[in-house]
């Protein structure tokens, strides 16, 4: 039931948000967007029906570290 929950509001909020960018014709905007939401799409998706998605908090900080050379 989680799941069509989460499908239904991403249609609404997906229809919402793209069809004023699409009208506008802001070509660059709507790919952002769309890449995005698809990925939030995605990983809600996947948490909905159950799946853990690993934190990326780890990750992130070994490549702050590298970068900054601690």
């Amino acid at each position: 039931m989680v799941t069509v929950l989460v499908i239904l509001g991403y249609i609404i909020i997906g229809f919402i948000e793209m069809v004023p960018l699409y009208k506008k014709k802001q070509k660059k905007e709507l790919v952002l967007y769309s890449v995005t939401f698809t990925i939030a799409f995605g990983m809600s998706l996947l948490i909905s029906v159950g799946v853990k998605i690993p934190s990326p908090a780890e990750p992130i900080k070994k490549i702050v570290l590298v970068i900054l050379g601690k």
